[in-house]
């Protein structure tokens, strides 16, 4: 049977969401009907093309500057969503870096605990809430180059399985998505053009082509959705069948 997904009357902050992934994700999530809270530390004109976007669909975003790598700013995002819109239904953890060991972790694994504590008493009052952490196959293939950012984003999916075994009881349903390579500001800094990096990662792609930050707001905004209602602890390799033939 059809599904149009629709989250009209519900309230989602997204995190790290001025450009990429989360960008479109908030896109996404304002397409199908929900009040977008857009978290990020940089200046408010960067960001706003994405709330002219959300406007333009009838929604009232709200753009705030916290660093959820601090625990009082994570708990300032949440009470300043809840005070605006008097609920908060989903949380999306995007917010990544590539920086030393301290910051990662600080972003990476803190920000994505301290941003879930801050929503959990809010969702555990309402009896539902949905929380998807972005991750990435470097925590399981190992990456190169970057041992701070492996690691961490493998401190990711690790917090998500323990946050779901956590949450669920609470009504609250934690998930991940692991993107492979996603065209991205962040990937882009590695390579002199877009013809550059699409060369080098084309063969190792089984279904040949480059992932889009799309591709990956289309699985979290499933997850969002009560399609995915049975999904608890999950955490879904989108990267084009790369893993599976060992690329």
């Amino acid at each position: 049977m059809p599904y149009a997904i629709d989250l009209s009357g519900k309230v989602a902050i997204v995190t790290g969401a001025a450009k990429g992934i989360g960008a479109a994700t908030a896109r996404y999530l304002a397409q199908a009907g929900a009040q977008v809270v857009i978290d990020d530390l940089v200046p408010e004109e960067a960001v706003k093309p994405l709330l002219d976007d959300i406007h333009k669909v009838g929604l009232r975003p709200i753009y705030l500057r916290e660093d959820i790598s601090i625990s009082e700013c994570a708990q300032s995002l949440v009470r300043q969503t809840v005070d605006r819109f008097s609920r908060v239904d989903i949380l999306i953890n995007n917010a990544g870096v590539v920086a030393g060991w301290d910051k990662s972790f600080d972003v990476h694994v803190k920000g994505v605990f301290y941003c879930s504590e801050a929503v959990k008493e809010y969702m555990a009052a309402q009896g539902s809430g949905r929380i998807v952490n972005l991750t990435s196959t470097c925590a399981y293939s190992g990456g190169t180059g970057i041992p701070q950012y492996v690691a961490t984003k493998g401190g990711v999916f690790s917090l998500t399985r323990y946050l779901a075994r956590t949450y669920a009881p609470l009504g609250i349903l934690v998930n991940g998505v692991m993107p492979a390579v996603i065209m991205s500001d962040m990937i882009m800094t590695r390579y002199k053009s877009q013809e550059e990096m699409i060369q080098h990662y084309l063969p190792r792609m089984p279904i040949r082509r480059i992932g889009y930050p799309e591709d990956i707001a289309g699985i979290v905004l499933f997850l969002c959705s009560e399609l995915s209602s049975f999904l608890c602890g999950e955490v879904i390799v989108a990267d084009g069948g790369r893993m599976n033939v060992g690329n």
